[in-house]
């Protein structure tokens, strides 16, 4: 029995071993240049499409669409959001070094990438009947940690800082009855703090699919189901 269960231990430690390294990547060899099809579940059902794409030195830019339904006085809305941003990306031991003087050289292994994204968000409303008040620009920025190994299993958790767009009621009984925009549409007055959480496994060197959740204290949470497709392997 001590002799089968010695073997069963030996085959799964070879198996795993072999998983590892599968793509023949470094573990932390995260891929910043992609696109990425989302399935998006909040409200009402929706989907985003995003492009990364890495450029030289730390940095990387993406670009996103999203749209989603919203429910206001029994009827449903499309909301579509772009955003824009500019990221730079970092390992953990590479930041620390440096970071460090130099009297003191610090060797520590690069566990994880710590990223941080800051850009341009815009929201509007599809339909006639909604009028946004001021502008519906405004400032994006996120920041996380990538862990995991780049061969199969990644995790990512991640601080989403940002205004949305909210639906109000115009209160002008004319709107009602005329063409008029009815209802209102703002900025929240604060931002929005989301936290994220996602799970990403690859495939193969070009494939990838992921699941995300993200939690927010302005609109409803949100869970995110797709498919990536790496540029370079």
């Amino acid at each position: 029995m001590k002799k089968i269960i010695l073997m069963l231990l030996i085959c799964l430690n070879a198996v795993l071993l072999a998983e590892a390294n599968k793509l023949d990547r470094e573990s932390s060899d995260y891929k910043y240049t992609s696109v990425g099809i989302h399935f998006v579940e909040s409200d009402k059902s929706g989907f985003a499409v995003n492009l990364s794409i890495d450029l030289p030195g730390a940095f990387y830019v993406t670009l996103e669409r999203k749209a989603d339904g919203v429910d206001y006085k029994k009827e449903s809305y499309d909301k579509v959001i772009d955003t824009a941003r500019l990221g730079v990306h970092m390992g953990i031991g590479d930041l620390i070094s440096n970071m460090s003087s130099g009297d003191v050289n610090l060797k520590v292994k690069n566990l994880f990438d710590v990223f941080a994204e800051a850009g341009i968000k815009t929201s509007d409303f599809d339909g006639e009947r909604f009028n946004f008040e001021g502008d519906d620009s405004h400032a994006s920025f996120i920041a996380g940690i990538r862990f995991g190994n780049s061969n199969h299993w990644e995790g990512k958790v991640f601080l989403d800082t940002s205004k949305e767009a909210i639906i109000t009621d115009s209160g002008n009984p004319v709107c009602r009855a005329l063409s008029c925009p009815p209802y209102d549409a703002e900025l929240s007055d604060d931002s929005d703090k989301k936290f994220g959480i996602g799970v990403l496994y690859n495939i193969n060197k070009r494939s990838a699919i992921f699941l995300e959740a993200t939690s927010s204290k302005v609109i409803d949470n949100s869970f995110k189901l797709g498919y990536q497709l790496n540029f370079w392997e």
